[in-house]
């Protein structure tokens, strides 16, 4: 039976106990379109029946625990014995959340005390995150779940972002979509020359942004990079901490940077997080600002945009204060369908099963132990004893996705395109921003550095075109101000003839610049003290002396004895090149009466 999809389109804010008011709907395939919609929550609060919900790791379910202390859980740290314990009784309205290594468990609890037909029969099934049966396929029983999903009568699966599976059974599902009236959100989506140049001005300007950075990049090793070039010495990184210890050696001395799971109120100004932590809790951070980063130079960290991007982003409970993806692609501008993937994959599952039959075959007529193929595994379920090798369909969507996921990096527009599907409205932006290694910079020198900033600089100037990349106002003008003040100076007060007569020698560069600034302070000191005090017009000396200083403090003028801000005197008015006044007395007050000025021409020229 090919059901119909039924269709819902509402406003964004609105959760699914207004849409499915008596629960969530049994044999249901549900794309609930966005994420923190309520899907979980509404059957955890369902007393009418009993439920087994499966999350995919143990961070959903001690962030659910927070608000739900009587629901019961199974994953690794629960012992069977405690699982069994759970299933000694009927209880009404029972919910166990387990993740899909728990199953095990509760089914074997379940059989153990005679409860197995009741809990296929009455209890629902309910498969949360469904995306990531397939997205995490390196997990080595992710798949489990589905052993029993279909021994279930009442059984259900739901995601804000789903997969269509090639299982055909799933088309007896009763399918149901949610739609929205207007955009999820804003994403600006920078395109990138340099994935990792472009992060690096992100954290190193993180202080300019009103809250936090959430960043997710599933590479521990780049995370580690990035946090090593910005010369980050404050931050949390949020990831497995795996059994073999591979995470926190690739961390090395920045592993004391690791914090087990994410709390309200706990976070650091910048957060990493790896692929654990897309999907399945809850952040609470005002003014976040949520960044993806995505490089198809490096395998790992290009996970789909339609599914793990908005899992990711889904995250934030509040309002963003922006959500970026930063990202570069291959400039290839054609994308093969996801049907080409699953006929190749198919037939490359036929081919593979068809060669471990002749294996087979031929390992037995001769005598030897057979050795099976690893790429098998990919595919097929294969029996230990009999070596029959069965095909398993959910396997087989595991190669499709993650083939098809990274299609979308051949061209910007293919990402543009899955976040709108996604119902995000996308702006796009241009990052030029590249790091230069540490040998470049060693063997470029100096003046050749100096002549490539100011030239920079001029073509910048004259197209008056400014980079803002993601909304930290940060120009070209202004990194390259920070990185090179000579070239910025040089730029704003020595033509191009003259740095070229100087053949861009930079301390020469520096002296002109010294010169020009101080012929520039000179006349706005001038004009200054020509606006402050007027001819014919006495002035006490405490007066005089204030409003110099607070004219040598504006301007910074400098003694060039101590190198420190000039301290005032009424006597400086009478300085060579300001005025002529005489001393005079005004009831107590001694002061002088300006009778002429000295820089009219000057200030003229």
């Amino acid at each position: 039976m090919d059901t119909k999809t039924i269709t819902y389109k509402v406003n964004p804010k609105t959760r699914l106990d207004k849409i499915f008011t008596n629960g969530l709907p049994v044999n249901a395939f549900i794309n609930k379109g966005r994420c923190a919609i309520g899907g979980t929550y509404l059957e955890i609060m369902n007393k009418s029946r009993c439920s087994i919900i499966v999350v995919p790791n143990i961070s959903i379910i001690l962030n659910k625990l927070i608000d739900h202390p009587d629901m019961d859980v199974v994953y690794g740290d629960v012992s069977f014995k405690g699982t069994e314990e759970l299933l000694k009784v009927y209880e009404p309205g029972q919910k166990i959340m387990t993740t899909p290594e728990g199953m095990r468990k509760i089914m074997s609890a379940a059989e153990v005390n005679g409860r197995l037909e009741e809990i296929t029969n009455d209890w629902l099934l309910l498969l949360d995150e469904s995306h990531t049966f397939i997205s995490e396929y390196y997990r080595e029983d992710i798949l489990l779940p589905f052993k029993y999903f279909w021994s279930f009568k009442k059984k259900s699966i739901i995601s804000a972002t789903p997969f269509e599976f090639t299982d055909t059974r799933f088309k007896d599902l009763q399918h149901y979509k949610i739609t929205f009236t207007e955009p999820l959100g804003t994403i600006k989506l920078v395109n990138a020359r340099s994935v990792e140049g472009t992060l690096n001005l992100l954290l190193q300007n993180a202080s300019t942004l009103p809250g936090n950075l959430h960043i997710f990049l599933n590479s521990i090793a780049e995370i580690r990079d990035a946090i090593l070039r910005a010369e980050l010495t404050e931050c949390h990184i949020y990831c497995a901490d795996d059994k073999d210890g591979n995470n926190m050696a690739k961390l090395g001395d920045l592993a004391k940077h690791f914090v087990a799971e994410p709390k309200t109120g706990e976070y650091s100004k910048i957060n990493f997080y790896t692929c654990k932590y897309f999907e399945g809790w809850d952040l609470h951070d005002d003014n976040a600002t949520m960044v993806l980063v995505t490089n198809f130079h490096k395998e790992h960290t290009m996970v789909g945009v339609g599914s793990k991007g908005k899992q990711a982003i889904g995250r934030l409970r509040k309002d963003a204060y922006q959500i970026v993806h930063i990202t570069n692609h291959k400039y290839i501008n054609q994308m093969k369908p996801l049907q080409a993937y699953r006929e190749y994959f198919t037939d490359e599952a036929k081919h593979q099963i068809d060669h471990h039959y002749k294996t087979v075959e031929r390992h037995i007529k001769n005598g030897f132990k057979l050795i099976p193929d690893p790429r098998l595994k990919h595919f097929c379920d294969v029996d230990k004893t009999t070596h029959k090798a069965t095909l398993d369909p959910m396997k087989l969507d595991q190669q499709i996705n993650q083939a098809a996921n990274n299609e979308i990096y051949n061209h910007i527009d293919f990402i543009k395109k899955d976040w709108e599907d996604a119902y995000f409205k996308v702006e796009v932006e241009d990052s030029d921003i590249v790091l230069e290694t540490k040998t470049a910079l060693k063997r470029k020198s100096g003046a050749k550095q100096l002549e490539e900033d100011y030239k920079t600089l001029l073509e910048h100037k004259s197209s008056q075109q400014a980079s803002n990349v993601f909304g930290l106002d940060r120009s070209l003008e202004n990194r390259i101000k920070v990185s090179n003040p000579t070239a910025y100076q040089a730029a704003k007060l020595i033509d191009e003839q003259t740095m070229i007569a100087m053949k861009y020698n930079v301390k020469k560069v520096q002296a002109e610049i010294i010169l020009k600034e101080y012929n520039q302070k000179e006349v706005k000191l001038l004009k200054l003290i020509g606006h402050e005090f007027k001819v014919g017009i006495f002035y006490p000396n405490e007066d005089i002396k204030s409003k110099l200083q607070e004219i040598y403090n504006k301007l910074d003028i400098k003694d060039h004895k101590t190198g420190k801000i000039k301290i005032a005197s009424a006597e400086q008015i009478r300085s060579k090149g300001l005025f002529e006044a005489n001393d005079t007395k005004r009831n107590t007050e001694h002061g002088k009466v300006i009778i002429r000025a000295q820089f009219n021409l000057r200030m003229a020229a």
